[in-house]
């Protein structure tokens, strides 16, 4: 961990506030051996949070509130139109580019409901500074062109013979990928379920753009959204790993923020008024007209719960997601499959602390719509009875262990840990919360055991936040076979109203836009005006990390590693030897043998107490090359295995269980 005392140096603060800085917070986070400085630029009230460790894969960010009022989906189209170029980099796509001149392990942006964020990570100083560069001047300066919005937003285009046949379309990056994701009904579900649950908040409309709206979008309105919304005041900067927070600070403060004073970004999220009863919402999603529609709804019951500020309560839901849906045995889960009413839990599922006010939701897909409120009465009476007769303590032994697990587990998957860090508190920092509360929540838990031993805590919770919480709705979404022609219909119908009325300058300038979009991606690019590495900039050794024998006694080889106090295990075993017939059935073998129970424990209980002691046990089916004999194919199974050191012998045997019994 690094010493906190160079960053509680008077030396270090005084720099700090040199170039305008706060420190508002310095604290150890001992559970991953890191400190965290939280800083305030005080002339723009940008913020700032550093994680400083010993970890070399560093990462940046830079975050926005974008809080959208309607669906033209400006957010998402300026996410991709500020990455077309900027004033220092004038190049059609800077990120691109750069990918083919940086070491980066992470370029990427993403768009959420209120915030936009572009983050990286590398694991080379120059070039963490090199695309630092590049993402600072491309939020902050882009040159948000009239080209490019076209392009990445929306177009009308001339297809056909001129003055002849010939008709109008709608194209754009965006507006196409809007229209394939509103044809999936589970990208459907989920918008529709925030549609119905925050009907007076910015999420009740569609932050990705509904291209039934997308097309009203002008290019000012966009250029107005970035000045409003992509201003230092209303940034928040990220920055983890070893590079120094002083030279961190220094960059952002002489690129960006010296040159801004502070504006009200009036990008506060409002809470979503609380409704007196229960309601019900229907929606609709395209489906051919040659699929069997019968089975084809989805049907689900959502809460609105607690506000994201309150790290405690939030900490309690997602215990309480793992404990009614947190896997097959778990009581809420379990009931729903065995219901028989639908295939699958709803898309949607699950507890959501992304938003202003926090979501919970259950339901299943594939169901007829006329079997919704039987999904709503078989989710209402699990969770009365769970409050009459009370929750099996294994259960919420093991809620607590996966959640202890995973907020401690690092890895890289399915982002680097820097971002994937991040993301854990983005929502509740952007809204006001503290970071520290998300990220130091050993207390927190402490609590929580404190109140289970007491009896009856997670029924007072059920209660509280489910059975008589009014904010509930049942979302019913249903197929329309009818849907996409008749969308069809309308885009054509606006099409038509909109070529009668065209002039002929217009016409012009949209011929002139499409020639110009043409050449402009036919183009070769001069782009060595982005930064780039030398071979010297790059380290001619490897950093390798040193394998030891666990003892004289085994075979088994050990790496050390700053796990967080993880163990991780996995052993292989050749398959090679098996009859050429058995070798297609080795994956399923490899799903379904730790879910199948042993003679000691049905399956639901090995399940349970994979979650009480483990953080998952699973095989998998491998093949590799020989290191002697390239030619040669060598299938084998592993069997992996990860666990809190304090639960090292538990695990191994119910891992020889599983194999063995």
């Amino acid at each position: 961990m690094p010493d906190i005392e160079q960053y509680q140096h008077s030396k270090f603060q005084e720099n700090c506030r040199k170039l305008g800085y706060q420190i508002k917070m310095i604290t150890e986070l001992g559970m991953i051996n890191s400190i965290l400085i939280d800083m305030e630029h005080l002339p723009t009230g940008a913020r700032h949070i550093h994680i400083g460790n010993d970890d070399r894969e560093n990462t940046f960010s830079v975050a926005f509130k974008t809080v959208p009022t309607d669906s033209t989906g400006v957010a998402h189209i300026l996410e991709h139109t500020v990455l077309c170029g900027s004033r220092k980099f004038p190049v059609r796509d800077p990120f691109f580019s750069m990918l083919k001149r940086s070491l980066n392990t992470f370029m990427n942006a993403f768009t959420a409901s209120d915030w936009t964020m572009y983050p990286f990570c590398t694991q080379n100083r120059k070039d963490f500074y090199n695309l630092m560069d590049v993402y600072l001047d491309a939020s902050f300066y882009p040159n948000i062109d009239r080209l490019s919005f076209r392009q990445e937003g929306h177009r009308l285009e001339i297809e056909g013979i001129p003055e002849k046949d010939w008709q109008l379309v709608y194209k754009g990056v965006v507006y196409n990928e809007m229209k394939g994701a509103m044809s999936s009904p589970d990208q459907v579900m989920v918008r529709s379920m925030l549609n119905a649950m925050y009907p007076e908040t910015t999420y009740s409309h569609n932050s990705g753009g509904d291209p039934a709206v997308m097309p009203t979008l002008t290019h000012e309105q966009l250029k107005r959204f970035h000045e409003r919304h992509y201003h230092p005041s209303n940034a928040y900067f990220y920055t983890y790993g070893d590079l120094p927070l002083s030279e961190h600070l220094r960059i952002i403060h002489e690129k960006v923020l010296k040159h801004h004073g502070r504006i009200d970004p009036n990008t506060e999220v409002i809470p979503q008024p609380r409704w007196k009863g229960p309601k019900r919402a229907g929606y609709w999603y395209p489906l051919d007209s040659t699929t069997d529609a019968s089975r084809k709804s989805q049907a689900c019951v959502a809460w609105l719960t607690s506000d994201i500020q309150d790290a405690f309560q939030v900490l309690v839901l997602k215990l309480l997601e793992q404990i009614l849906l947190g896997n097959s045995a778990s009581p809420l889960r379990k009931a729903l499959m065995d219901s028989e009413l639908g295939t699958a839990l709803s898309d949607g599922t699950g507890f959501d602390a992304d938003n202003r006010d926090t979501l919970f939701a259950c339901g299943l897909k594939d169901v007829a719509e006329s079997d919704a409120e039987k999904i709503e009465g078989v989710v209402l009476e699990v969770l009365q009875n769970l409050v009459e007769e009370g929750i099996d303590s294994h259960l919420i032994d093991s809620a607590i262990h996966q959640v202890e697990f995973h907020r401690k587990e690092i890895t890289n998957s399915p982002y680097p840990y820097g971002i994937k860090l991040l993301l854990s508190f983005v929502g509740n920092w952007l809204h006001g919360g503290s970071s520290e509360s998300v990220l130091k929540f050993d207390k927190d838990l402490e609590k929580i055991r404190k109140e289970v031993a007491d009896n009856g805590f997670f029924e007072k919770q059920i209660k509280h936040y489910l059975l008589d919480n009014s904010h509930r709705a049942l979302i019913v979404l249903s197929p329309d076979a009818a849907m996409e022609i008749k969308e069809t219909e309308r885009v054509l119908s606006e099409l038509d109203e909109i070529k009668n009325a065209l002039d002929e300058e217009t016409l012009v300038d949209i011929r002139e836009d499409a020639e110009a979009l043409v050449v402009l991606q036919e183009t070769t690019e001069d782009i060595s005006i982005l930064p780039t590495l030398d071979l010297e900039d790059i380290p001619a050794d490897i950093q390798a990390t040193p394998a030891s024998r666990c003892s004289e006694t085994t075979t088994a080889t050990c790496y050390n590693q700053p796990t967080s106090g993880i163990l991780y295990t996995t052993t292989a075993m050749g398959v090679g030897n098996l009859d050429i017939g058995q070798l297609p059935l080795v994956p399923f073998f490899c799903y379904a043998l730790p879910k199948l129970g042993t003679r000691k424990h049905v399956f639901t209980e090995i399940v349970q107490r994979i979650d009480v002691y483990t953080g998952g046990i699973s095989l998998a089916s491998n093949a590799r090359t020989r290191f002697d004999a390239a030619g040669i194919c060598v299938p084998f199974v592993s069997i992996n295995g990860k666990c809190l050191n304090r639960n090292l012998g538990r695990m191994f045997e119910l891992i020889q269980e599983i194999l063995l019994e």
